[in-house]
């Protein structure tokens, strides 16, 4: 195996070097204070015996994770709180994952730009990655023809995210059909990214019924739709029981467990998601607006498409300047961090938008100041 790096977006904001006020790319919905989350749930955690947590998670917020996802996708299954288990966020899922299932020679499907260690764990582990490349023509939609015909008999696993980070694409309930019905041809695992799913704030059809695969897992965690990065919770849904079992098994060698407090405060917060995912979408819905009149005041200098779902999306540039060369100034001189899109694998002049933070519009402002003085 390779010796893995930094993950692109790290290693660049890492190379800064400065400090950062505002994150114009941030990938998370707004937090809220430890306080405010106590009042929603009208609940002390004073009194939480400060033990080891349950390897697993324990059985009241795996339950409440099953129920969450059944809300979602307006369905239930015949799943329990034995096809969960919780990780320290989503990226020690995806790390167990890949350990798990991919060995040298293996081939996966992912759909570019992304969220780079999906692919980096692979390259590093020796694994062959076939990629997908979405088009901003399309409205960066996913092709389920070119999925069907990239995915062969020697895919081990299809990767897929929706709503997609950085795009702010989506999968909709028929081309999730399209999705699940080349996975089962195949006999290969899906793996479904589903950390947005709950910023839906047009109401579109995200519902899909990837659940009723054996070879399915589903990833979510606390710090994209409900904005809680604080909270190191992350987990795997599945059928695949004895699957779950060896992903426990690599957890054991990591974390081995997540903070009891963690998974107290998760639990919570899902006990009490309209409310937290309500306030978050309204954010979004709000930002978009004030990113649409940004575009508008600076005509010629930037184009976007709205995200569809979910809480980030491309914008171009269309600055004189590369945005190798704005980006790091932007950062020293107002303290303001965008990401450029080649972090994710896109190539030209794109960087990712985050519209989940209410401070947004003050970051909005400050880079304002930095095209007008530049």
């Amino acid at each position: 195996m390779q010796a893995l790096t930094l993950p692109a977006h790290i290693a660049y904001s890492q190379s800064l070097n400065t400090e950062i006020d505002f994150n114009l790319s941030n990938s998370c919905g707004q937090s809220l204070t430890l306080v405010r989350l106590c009042q929603l749930a009208d609940k002390s955690l004073a009194q939480l015996p400060l033990t080891y947590a349950s390897l697993s998670g324990s059985v009241a917020l795996r339950q409440e994770i099953v129920r969450f996802h059944h809300a979602l996708n307006r369905k239930s299954y015949p799943l329990d709180a034995d096809n969960v288990l919780t990780f320290c966020g989503a990226q020690e899922a995806l790390a167990a994952i890949y350990q798990s299932l991919l060995s040298p020679g293996d081939e996966i499907v992912v759909f570019t730009p992304n969220y780079p260690s999906l692919v980096t764990m692979a390259q590093a582990m020796g694994v062959k990655v076939n990629a997908i490349p979405l088009q901003e023509a399309n409205n960066w939609h996913m092709d389920a023809e070119q999925l069907a015909a990239l995915v062969n008999d020697n895919t081990k696993l299809i990767v897929i995210n929706s709503p997609h980070n950085p795009t702010g694409s989506i999968i909709d309930g028929e081309a999730a059909k399209q999705v699940l019905a080349v996975a089962q041809q195949h006999n290969c695992y899906l793996l479904a990214d589903d950390v947005t799913q709950a910023s839906n704030y047009h109401e579109l059809s995200l519902a899909h019924d990837y659940l009723s695969y054996e070879k399915s897992l589903l990833v979510g965690v606390m710090s994209k739709s409900f904005g809680l990065a604080g909270l190191r919770i992350g987990w795997v849904l599945s059928p695949d029981k004895s699957l779950l079992a060896q992903l426990l098994s690599v957890k054991a060698y990591g974390s081995i467990c997540t903070s009891a407090v963690d998974e107290q405060l998760a639990l919570m917060a899902l006990r009490n998601s309209d409310n937290i995912l309500a306030q978050n979408n309204r954010i979004i819905s709000d930002n978009i607006k004030h990113f649409q009149r940004f575009v508008d005041s600076n005509a010629g200098l930037f184009s976007w498409r709205p995200p569809q779902a979910g809480i980030m999306t491309l914008v171009k540039s269309h600055l004189q300047r590369p945005i190798k060369d704005w980006g790091p100034e932007l950062a020293r001189k107002h303290k303001v961090l965008v990401l450029p899109g080649y972090l994710f694998g896109q190539a030209g002049e794109y960087f990712r938008l985050g519209l989940g933070q209410q401070d947004f519009p003050e970051a909005l402002s400050l880079f304002q100041d930095f095209i007008d003085l530049s």
